[in-house]
Formats: structure tokens, sequence, C-alpha cells
């Protein structure tokens, strides 16, 4: 045996059960005015200004046999850069990389780092990736480098501002509005990090919504950013991450009058969402029941094969002389493939990771942007098993939208249009929210 780990093993026998080795850091990886921006597709005009830095959050836990590194970002999400950042982190840390779990806030106001995003609004800025992560690598190795004891708490409050933005149209599908009649989550998962004496260190917060309080060419990080600024000012030196929940579909709660539908905030107003939502997790840390985290960490990787309906070619052809530029672009591109003996594979590569924490705590990652059924499900499946659970969407390499079972037939951006700007085949067989929670189930059992 390695003298090293047989040293960290001989350690862990010594401490307590709920006691980890924690290190945090943080860095800023705001990008230069002028960048474009990510997540709106319509949005083609470079950025004019910052309204808030952004920032990456290290965060990592060790029990002396599975240490895991989570590395929280005010990106879009990591998408097809996430082997370029795990490289990174296992030569600069030595974890294998599936040790490192990787966190977009999903802030629509952030850079464009995506091939998507080159593909339609032209080059990159390479410069500012290759700083951003080699920013987020010396981060998280200043978070490896500075473990020390701690011990986990976990709570759980509300905030009330998300809501969905799948309206019920009363004729089987959905409109592009605001509904609290629709599924929404407004719980707010805290994972508190603590000294052995019981001094507070760090705060891991989740929420489920959008963050897309508002449009526009300034950079920021919407109001995972505020609700971090808001928890400095109420725990100074207390280091926050933010881990964005299944909010695909999901936004905050803001109606235009005349039309019914969502209007875009001033940055005042995302200020206060941001508030609101850390006032939120500050109850929990002053005022709520935060139980304690312990147990051996046990880590489960599996990547799973989503199916796609298989493509439409009527539909295909009729669809060249859509009013939509996207929706031609996507027939083009299947029809150009199918010319060229390549076809699209009606499969997508889709990764889950689970870690447990013994009985205490399962947090599970999924690499989509996972609309909030599947959160609500997962959280009310697993609680008989776990004290306590926290899902996490937007990790790793985000395959884009999954919808639930019950949506398929309804339509709409997150079943069908964003199908068309990833260029699959149709949307996901009504068989894959089954398969997903399968393999999670499996995953939390053998983990």
């Amino acid at each position: 045996m390695d003298e090293e780990l047989k040293a960290e093993l001989e350690r862990r026998e010594l401490m307590a059960p709920d006691t980890y080795r924690v290190g945090l850091a943080t860095t800023d990886i705001t990008p230069p005015v002028g960048i474009k921006l990510s997540g709106f597709a319509a949005r083609t005009e470079p950025s004019t200004g910052i309204y808030r830095s952004l920032e990456a959050t290290a965060i990592a836990i060790d029990d002396g046999a599975t240490p895991f590194v989570l590395l929280c970002a005010d990106w879009l999400g990591f998408y097809d850069r996430a082997p370029m950042m795990r490289a990174r982190l296992r030569e600069a840390i030595g974890l294998p990389e599936e040790r490192y779990i990787l966190c977009g806030s999903h802030t629509h106001c952030g850079p464009c780092i995506r091939e998507q995003d080159e593909r339609r609004f032209g080059p990159l800025d390479y410069d500012y990736l290759e700083r951003a992560v080699s920013a987020m690598a010396e981060c998280a190795t200043r978070a490896w480098e500075s473990r020390s004891e701690a011990r986990l708490r976990f709570g759980s409050g509300a905030c009330t501002f998300a809501a969905s933005r799948r309206k019920p149209d009363g004729k089987g599908g959905v409109e592009w509005k605001p509904s609290l009649d629709a599924p929404h989550d407004h719980e707010v998962p805290v994972l508190a990090i603590e000294t052995p004496a019981g001094e507070l260190r760090g705060l891991i917060f989740s929420y489920a919504c959008h963050p897309t309080s508002r449009g526009g060419l300034l950079i920021g990080p919407d109001y995972p950013g505020f609700a971090r600024d808001y928890l400095a000012r109420r725990f100074p030196g207390v280091t926050t991450a933010f881990i964005q929940g299944c909010g695909a579909d999901q936004k905050p709660y803001a109606i235009d009058p005349q039309s019914g539908g969502f209007r875009s905030l001033e940055v005042d107003e995302v200020r206060a969402l941001g508030d609101q939502l850390g006032a939120a997790v500050a109850r929990v840390r002053e005022q709520g029941e935060m139980r304690p985290v312990e147990g051996p960490i046990a880590l489960a990787q599996r990547i799973l094969e989503l199916r796609t309906e298989l493509m439409d070619l009527e539909l295909v052809q009729r669809s060249l002389s859509d009013g939509r530029e996207f929706v031609r672009e996507w027939a083009r591109y299947l029809l150009d493939r199918m010319d060229a003996g390549d076809p699209v594979v009606p499969l997508v590569p889709f990764e889950i990771e689970t870690v447990r924490f013994g009985r205490s705590l399962a947090m599970v990652a999924l690499a989509g942007e996972i609309t909030v059924e599947h959160g609500l499900r997962l959280k009310r499946e697993l609680r008989p098993r776990f004290e306590n659970v926290l899902v996490a969407g937007y990790t790793n390499g985000v395959v884009g939208y999954v919808p639930v079972r019950r949506q398929i037939p309804e339509g709409g951006y997150e079943v069908w249009f964003a199908q068309q700007y990833h260029r699959r085949t149709g949307p996901f067989v009504p068989e894959t929210e089954d398969q997903v929670h399968a393999a999670i189930h499996e995953a939390l059992g053998e983990a």
C-alpha cells in the first residue's frame, strides 16, 4: 500500500465519524468587456460592461479515503469544456477525473465558451478561456492544499421567487409565461462547513431557478452572485458557493403586465432577489435545525446513453422553409449529415455522479438542464434512505434539456426546440426519465 494512502487511512481511524478535512478557495473569472455572452441565442452583440464580477469557488472534501472536489463557477456551464477542465484539475491535484464535480451557476450574462457558441456567434476568446481554466485549476489546488479538519452540517429553508415558465395553455400544451400552478421547488438546501469547534468556514447553498432575471449586454452572475454578496456581509470571512438545482423550467417570477409574460429586471431588482435568497440561507444557519453530516464518503459515476426519437424525414424537409433560422439550420445539418453518409445518431451520452456521506446526505450531480420534477421526484424517493438530499443540475458536460415523461406530450422549448438547437434527431424518448432515475438509485446503492 502506498505510504501516503496508508497514513491517510490511519489518520481517518482516529477521526470522529463526523469529521472531514475541507479546503475552500475562490478566484475571479470575469471576462474582458467586449466578449460575447452565452445563453440567449438572439443576443449577438458583444458585452458592453460589468454589473458584478464573476467568480469560481472550489471546495475540497476528504474523509481520508474518498476525496473529491466541487468547482462552482459563474458560467452558463462547462458543457464541452468539461474534459479540458477535469484534465487540468487532474494534472494539478492528481485525483482521477471523476473526483471533480463541475457546477455551472447557469448565468446567462457570462462568457461564450462552448463550441455551440462559436458556431452561432463567431470565434471564441481562447485567451480568456485559457486564463479562466488556469485560474480555476489554481483555485482548486489552493482548496486541496488548504484542507483542515472540519464538520459538516445540513439544513434547508425556503425562498419563493422561482416560478415555472411552462404555463398550461388549456389545450394540452404550454406557454412561455410565469406560473405557480405548474410544478416548482422553493426549497433552499444549505451545507455548512465548520471548524471542529463550531466556527463557520463555508456555506454551500442551492436553488432550482434559471439565473435569467435580466438580459442585456452587461457581464454578471445574476441572483446567485448577489446572494453570495449578502452572505459575505452577514458572515464576514466565510466562503460561499452556489449550486444550481433542477431549475431548467424555472425562472424568477416577474410579470410584464401588458403581455403576461416575463419581464427583464434592472440590476437593483436582481440584487433584491439575491438578498432574498441570501436571507433564506442565513435563516437556515441562524435559526434552522442543521443536522450533522457524517459517515464515509462514497462516490459513483455512471455514463448513460439517452435515446432521442428517430428523425422524421418529412418534418426535416418541411423545416427547410421554416421562418425560424435555428429550425432551418437544424434541418440543413441533419440532411447534410445524411447526404455525407454520416447520419446523426439518436443517442446522447449523459453523466450522473452521486456522492454519499453514509446515510446522512446524498448528493446527485446531473449533466443536463434538468426540469424541476426530476428534483422533486428524487428528493421524494431518496429521503426514506437518506436524511438529506441535494440534487444539482448543470454539472460536468451539460448535454442540454432533460424533461420528465409528463412534459413530452406538451412540447415546448425544453422538450423540442432546445433539441433542435443541439442538432438532435428528436425529443428524448418517454422512457428517459425512468432510465435516469433507475441509474441514480443504482449508483447510490452501489456507491
